[in-house]
């Protein structure tokens, strides 16, 4: 099953993030980055693994898409997504 990260620029911006997805139905979660992602910033991340589409739209119309994006290509190992 696929895995996205969305990056964030704090640990309250991820938290925000995981409340306006929940509040439109979609399941995500706040975690800690994997240290092989982090190019500086916070190091928190929300994970998602479906409406990926549908999280990105909401997320960057209300501001909070700040970072990069990865999604989980190998047990461990991301590609950043050029969106």
């Amino acid at each position: 099953m696929e895995q996205y990260l969305i990056m964030c620029r704090s640990l309250t911006y991820a938290q925000r993030a995981e409340r306006v997805l929940s509040q439109n139905g979609i399941n995500s979660n706040v975690i800690k980055a994997p240290q092989n992602l982090l190019t500086g910033g916070c190091g928190y991340a929300v994970s998602l693994r479906k409406n990926f589409d549908k999280a990105y739209s909401i997320l960057n119309s209300s501001g909070l898409i700040k970072g990069k994006v990865f999604m989980r290509v190998n047990e461990g190992e991301y590609e950043e997504l050029k969106i």
